[in-house]
């Protein structure tokens, strides 16, 4: 087999919903997005073989297959194809990994993974009724956000309540470690603060790359440079002041990740096309793995694939530096860390080596875009750190996780 590499990549500054992105068509978001990852590390476009992108909802401008279309309207050649993932929150990495693997058979030497999800943008649906041209009477409309692709929910699904609120699956993880309200707002509350420090530290401006914001009559044409969800001065008080939502008992605003829009994109090769290029690689593609449970328990299957994927590799928990734990909530988070110890043998991951420069709870997750995001935030802070080895987890609605092992070729 072949190895294969990051080379590097860029994402956008996370908008909130009905923010700075909000106005940007998502096609030409995930586009410009993925072209920008190319010239940051200095691949032509032609020399991309294939494209895989992940989002959640396409149910936009996205048309069915957005990378495909993203890719056109951006101006890759009509020779390089794409392809659109979705496995929910995952989307991106699943893409990351797909990429990786057909390096690793010899069937690429370039490709580029990337991710958007426009939650302000999402569309519309009308239900049709179960027969092809059947008399309707009144139609209803779906929020597409809410209501994945808008089609009918399945009977035998809905009777054992899989299409539970992702929300409602946090109280859920919540209720089955014994979380407190205190230390699921104390966690969303070291995730702003380390988003914080990353970002005035200029960290996160070294993944980011700024989109330009059309002129309105109310307002100039600006870059949008940051985050919009990091949240200046953040307390406990602040946060424990916070309601409850609704059919939870711990989850707030605070303590749950934003809505929001966004993209990222990721170069990938194999070691000989990297030379070729002149490029030195961020980081290599160890081992990846997927695991499934209850949907009721959305979020904490990481855990699990985690642990697959650090077997897979031959690495025992000791050996990570940096561990980047998917925080779509705080208590899912959270119960993933309580989880860990269970498959790892007791290992407890450390706290300096875990969400260095925060997570979804703080800088946001669109939905599509998060995967690749950590890919490239892991792949760069391996090489700022020097250090060897990462891993990071992401949980998908319907109960799955996505878990991704990466190496710093250059570390001492």
């Amino acid at each position: 087999m072949t190895d294969a590499f990051v080379l590097g990549g860029v994402r956008t500054p996370v908008g909130r919903y009905g923010g700075s992105l909000s106005h940007i068509r998502t096609d030409e978001l995930l586009g410009q997005t993925m072209v920008a990852a190319c010239e940051r590390v200095g691949v032509p476009l032609e020399k991309i073989e294939d494209i895989a992108a992940g989002c959640v909802n396409v149910a936009h401008e996205g048309m069915g297959d957005i990378a495909r279309w993203g890719a056109l309207a951006a101006g890759f050649p009509d020779s390089v194809p794409a392809v659109t993932i979705n496995r929910f929150c995952a989307s991106s990495l699943t893409a990351a990994i797909s990429i990786g693997h057909a390096i690793q058979c010899d069937e690429l030497g370039v490709g580029l993974a990337g991710g958007v999800e426009s939650m302000s943008r999402s569309g519309w649906a009308q239900m049709k009724g179960d027969a092809p041209f059947s008399p309707r009477g009144p139609v209803l409309l779906l929020d597409t956000m809410w209501a994945g692709a808008g089609g009918p929910p399945n009977a035998n699904l809905l009777a054992r309540d899989a299409y539970i609120d992702m929300i409602r699956t946090a109280q859920n993880v919540a209720d089955k470690y014994g979380l407190t309200r205190q230390e699921i707002d104390a966690f969303a509350l070291r995730s702003q603060q380390h988003a914080v420090a990353a970002r005035d530290s200029g960290r996160l401006a070294q993944e980011i790359h700024p989109v330009e914001i059309p002129g309105t009559r109310k307002e100039p044409a600006h870059l949008f440079e940051h985050d919009e969800f990091i949240r200046d001065g953040t307390t406990a008080e602040q946060l424990a002041a916070l309601p409850p939502q609704p059919n939870t008992t711990q989850m707030t605003a605070g303590n749950s990740s934003g809505l929001s829009d966004g993209a990222s994109a990721v170069v990938l090769a194999s070691g000989a096309e990297a030379k070729a290029l002149r490029i030195e690689p961020l980081a290599r593609l160890v081992s990846s793995a997927t695991y499934a449970l209850d949907p009721q328990f959305m979020g904490i299957a990481p855990a699990w694939a985690i642990a697959t994927a650090l077997q897979r590799a031959k690495l025992s928990p000791e050996d990570v530096d940096v561990w980047e734990v998917h925080e779509a909530f705080a208590a899912q988070a959270l119960g993933v860390l309580k989880e860990l110890p269970n498959q790892l043998n007791g290992f407890t991951v450390p706290d300096d080596r875990l969400n260095p420069n925060g997570g979804a709870v703080a800088i946001g997750h669109p939905f599509g875009s998060s995967g690749t995001r950590y890919v490239l935030t892991l792949s760069t802070e391996l090489s700022l750190r020097e250090k060897r080895y990462g891993v990071l987890g992401v949980c998908v609605g319907s109960g799955q996780g996505v878990a991704l092992v990466l190496e710093n070729p250059n570390a001492r």
